[in-house]
């Protein structure tokens, strides 16, 4: 990959960094919003509820997401960006462009669901029996 390339991902990257963090700060300040609410009623209680729940989750996967991109961007800093961590081939460009922030190949990371479906369908099938 060239240096033109890298630094083309690099500020792509650092871009959706700190829009995520922005969101994450937002989230923050509306769930403090929710906290200062105390609504009288069963129902509003079960929006506001519902509301934290949600947004909750929205950060956790931003959260998720944020940690992808810090990865990829140490990647590009020791110069394994665009490796696939499993099996060290290349990720497609393709992929790249559509998910800089992937470590894996496309098998790879195909792979990596099936394993982790099958272990999730192992774990509900033992809590059923």
């Amino acid at each position: 990959m060239t240096k033109q390339e890298l630094d083309q991902f690099r500020q792509m990257l650092e871009e959706r960094r700190e829009d995520i963090l922005r969101n994450l700060s937002r989230a923050q300040r509306e769930g403090r919003g929710l906290e200062g609410d105390c609504p009288k009623d069963m129902g509003d209680r079960s929006v506001t509820s519902f509301s934290k729940e949600l947004l909750f989750h929205q950060s956790t996967e931003r959260r998720m997401l944020l940690r992808s991109i810090e990865a990829a961007l140490e990647r590009i800093r020791d110069g394994t960006f665009g490796e696939c961590i499993g099996c060290g081939e290349r990720i497609s460009a393709k992929r790249l462009d559509a998910m800089p922030f992937t470590a894996y190949c496309r098998d790879c990371q195909e792979r990596l669901e099936n394993e982790r479906k099958h272990l999730a369908e192992r774990t509900s099938e033992r809590k059923s029996a």
